[in-house]
């Protein structure tokens, strides 16, 4: 990413807010944490998926992962993409995340899926650049 990109410590990716004619749906936030330049850069995402029915939380769910060199220049051509809402690119792009993320985590909170129980990576997601699990209950990054 560019050295302006870079100028601010917080990207938050435009949210998306999927709800049925009832009112169930979900809601997905991701955040990005940008630490340091150069060699010294780090990015943190957070992702947050929030999932409504009957007009309550009935699901909450945080994970955060590190992402690795080859995330981060993906990431670097998609930002322009993401960051504009008014591009019809967007949407779809936005949408099909948060769907793969909440498939997940329903999978997670089913119990058919592993998470760890730290970052919350699992079986269909592991941490940004790899990870493996080093515990019945932690990845390899996380102990």
């Amino acid at each position: 990413m560019s050295a302006a990109s870079y100028a601010q410590d917080h990207i938050h990716l435009p949210s998306v807010h999927i709800r049925r004619q009832n009112g169930d749906g979900f809601d997905y936030e991701e955040d990005l944490y940008i630490n340091g330049r150069g060699r010294r850069r780090r990015v943190e995402r957070f992702v947050r998926l929030v999932v409504i029915q009957d007009g309550e939380r009935t699901l909450v769910r945080e994970t955060f992962d590190e992402l690795c060199q080859e995330e981060i220049a993906r990431f670097q051509a998609d930002l322009p993409v993401l960051m504009d809402e008014e591009n019809p690119a967007n949407a779809p792009i936005m949408q099909e995340r948060a769907r793969n993320e909440f498939a997940r985590q329903i999978r997670v909170a089913r119990g058919e899926e592993r998470a760890c129980a730290r970052c919350g990576c699992s079986e269909t997601r592991s941490c940004s650049g790899g990870c493996i699990w080093a515990t019945q209950a932690l990845c390899s990054r996380c102990i």
